[in-house]
């Protein structure tokens, strides 16, 4: 409230004022409706102002931003690419090893031979181990770990196609991604919490099985006409 008095030239008194008249009957009440109408787009006052409700708002604001920032061209090639690969590693790090191991879990309900890499050593020699025909996906918030920044140039320099999965454009990882996935990051919504950056990376892996599934029954069908 000190902050936005000082930003309009008033008082702050002025600015509690000016929330009671429009209804509210404090500025947290009136800051929480406004987060919401910001970020996630909507308009109706709502009876509760909860925490739980305003945290469930700026993980929903983060998950809508995922279509303006994926294409579908984009999620079809990647999709047909993983399809069609030779082996799959699925490559990360600390807490991206959790949606290595997520995508991983996945792609194994659908029948589909692929492993998850987090443990460093084996992060080194499965990347310099790649071979042509090979996908090695990549999932890196920013790029900042040196082990994975090298295991994907490796990867690279080997002949496999390397998918990155990052919220940091400009990531230095850029460089040796054949595919690159910018998600949108939580922080983009709000600094006030921290907010797991993984939760978008599971809902993006759960998009990305859709779309990996359709290619899956379009090859076998040609397979089958073959």
């Amino acid at each position: 409230i000190a902050e936005l008095a000082k930003l309009s030239g008033t008082s702050r008194s002025a600015v509690l004022r000016f929330a009671q008249k429009l209804g509210y009957s404090g500025f947290s009440e009136f800051r929480y409706d406004f987060s919401i109408f910001v970020h996630a787009g909507r308009t109706a006052r709502r009876e509760s102002t909860g925490q739980i409700q305003l945290l469930a708002s700026y993980y929903e604001a983060a998950i809508k931003k995922i279509a303006d920032y994926v294409s579908e061209r984009q999620l079809t090639e990647i999709a047909e690419r993983i399809s069609r690969a030779g082996r799959v590693k699925i490559f990360g790090l600390n807490r991206n090893s959790y949606s290595a191991q997520q995508l991983r879990h996945h792609l194994h309900t659908l029948n589909f031979d692929a492993e998850a890499v987090w443990d460093t050593v084996l992060v080194r020699d499965l990347s310099a181990a790649a071979r042509p025909g090979d996908v090695h996906i990549y999932f890196s918030v920013n790029g900042a770990t040196p082990i994975v920044r090298d295991a994907i140039q490796s990867s690279a320099q080997q002949g496999a196609d390397t998918i990155l999965i990052t919220m940091h454009k400009g990531s230095p990882m850029e460089a040796y991604a054949t595919h690159l996935v910018l998600l949108p990051s939580t922080a983009l919504i709000t600094t006030d919490y921290f907010l797991d950056q993984q939760a978008i990376n599971f809902i993006f892996i759960e998009i990305l099985i859709v779309y990996l599934g359709k290619a899956l029954a379009l090859e076998e069908r040609e397979h089958q006409e073959e």
